[in-house]
């Protein structure tokens, strides 16, 4: 928790900010929906950090257990027993739907004076930075946190107008962020997808036609895979001979899916291509270099002469040899089925050229992915920031309307003794519509030339104010005269 806290802001704990902090109904379950029952939570169904419908059980309720654990909207979801990674996830409700509270998941409900989405995005923030784990107790394969402890945990209170402004603008930036990381997903598969029509254009000869025209080259020929190179499986090395650390005097040893670790003795020197003979992933093809061990899960291919051993890997891997494989529960490839194979084979010189541009187009594509990977690490701390900002303050502007939180502070309190408040707060937040989002997150600056004209401008300005400082309780989409009603009411109530 920052010391020193914003303007008119102050500290509380989790007991004061809610209403009720509750586990939930322990009600036999079923897998599937059946007549008159009601869905109900389990750890899985917050896993996403959402309420996932497609993961929770089924359960009979009563309409008194479904009074006492039905959950309403703004209602919190804290995992509290869980794994270490997903120990303190969170997911608010803002469903109509009935769904039952179900045991293993903590339910908070705040109270008026705390906006739960601004409770839940402060969740995520202290689990981000391992709040949650630092005060945890472990057992085997998970973690939990008490109640008491929970209570205890310290939280900043702004005004309640400038809670629901940083909910605002925290909507809007991780709705950016999101479809930031739609954005981002597809790089993976489009360059996996630019490096496939490059070894497709590269085998077909395409991607040497222009630097082929005015040379003198011999034609492609065919040729049988078995009659260009030999194919021979690998050497025996025990499991319990492989190391997982390299060592002096050690050499890399390669199964049938690359590297395995490192053993005392080699069975090749130079470049090879690996084919992998068994199992689910039997076909894949590794380029490997050196002095290395081949166990007998790798065919290794040495080619025979004229064959750059480069563009050969490049060949194999683009034939996709999974689909000359044996048997279903456990495929094979066999030599047999692989030496008929039947290739088109360039002239030396061209193969040498292929290699040369599918290595400089691959460079370009790695040199990206590269890029995309360090951007990908830099976004996944962006919550980490943009929480951390919104911890101290620095999100939004703070306004002198707003007002200050100590007077929430002594309601808190108030209500807590049994006395009755002395001041009237704002409702209680309710999520507005994305236009409602936008006024608030993204205020336009607009001077008038008088305070009295009544133009829609001023309208919409009067609107804008009165909705931040209601809390956004008043959403929902007014007109004109629907404005012109509620704000010359409100000036006549004034007077």
């Amino acid at each position: 928790m920052e010391k020193e806290l914003p303007k008119n802001w102050v500290e509380i704990d989790l007991e004061n900010i809610l209403d009720r902090m509750t586990n939930g109904a322990n009600l036999s379950q079923k897998d599937v929906a059946f007549v008159n029952s009601y869905p109900i939570t389990r750890i899985e169904t917050i896993a996403e950090e959402t309420i996932n419908f497609e993961r929770v059980k089924y359960v009979e309720a009563s309409e008194g257990q479904i009074q006492k654990y039905g959950l309403k909207k703004g209602d919190i979801l804290f995992s509290h027993i869980n794994s270490d990674k997903h120990l303190g996830k969170t997911a608010i409700y803002q469903s109509e739907n009935v769904l039952i509270h179900g045991i293993n998941l903590l339910l908070f409900r705040t109270s008026k004076y705390y906006n739960p989405y601004l409770l839940n995005y402060f969740l995520k923030y202290y689990r981000y930075t391992g709040k949650f784990m630092e005060v945890a107790q472990r057992a085997v394969n998970q973690s939990s946190i008490n109640q008491k402890k929970l209570n205890s945990f310290i939280f900043p209170l702004p005004p309640l107008a400038e809670q629901n402004r940083i909910v605002a603008k925290l909507d809007s930036l991780f709705a950016q962020l999101e479809n930031i990381k739609t954005s981002m997903a597809k790089i993976p598969v489009l360059l996996k997808n630019f490096r496939q029509q490059v070894l497709t254009q590269a085998v077909t000869g395409k991607l040497t036609e222009e630097w082929k025209e005015g040379k003198k080259l011999e034609d492609w020929r065919k040729e049988k895979l078995g009659d260009i190179c030999n194919l021979k499986a690998g050497k025996f090395v025990s499991a319990s001979d492989i190391n997982n650390e390299n060592e002096e005097g050690f050499f890399p040893c390669y199964g049938g899916n690359g590297l395995r670790g490192f053993v005392n003795s080699f069975t090749h020197i130079g470049k090879f291509s690996l084919i992998g003979r068994q199992g689910a992933l039997c076909g894949n093809v590794h380029l490997v270099e050196g002095q290395f061990h081949a166990t007998e899960h790798a065919l290794v291919v040495t080619p025979i002469s004229n064959i750059n051993e480069t563009w050969l890997f490049h060949k194999l891997t683009s034939l996709e040899l999974i689909n000359y494989s044996k048997g279903v529960a456990q495929p094979g490839l066999s030599v047999m089925n692989l030496n008929p194979i039947l290739l088109d084979v360039p002239p030396i010189e061209e193969q040498q050229e292929i290699v040369s541009r599918v290595e400089s187009l691959f460079a370009k594509a790695d040199a990206i992915e590269e890029k995309y990977k360090n951007l990908k690490v830099k976004i996944e701390t962006l919550p980490q920031t943009i929480l951390h900002k919104a911890f101290k303050g620095e999100l939004t502007e703070q306004l002198e309307t707003d007002g200050d939180a100590r007077v929430l502070l002594e309601e808190i309190a108030a209500l807590k003794n049994g006395e009755k408040p002395k001041n009237v707060i704002a409702k209680k937040y309710v999520q507005p519509d994305e236009e409602v989002l936008r006024i608030v997150a993204e205020p336009a600056a607009v001077n008038y030339n008088t305070k009295v004209e009544k133009t829609t401008d001023w309208y919409n300005e009067r609107f804008e104010l009165w909705v931040s400082q209601q809390g956004l309780a008043a959403r929902g989409t007014l007109d004109k005269a629907t404005l012109r009603e509620l704000f010359d009411a409100m000036d006549d109530e004034d007077k």
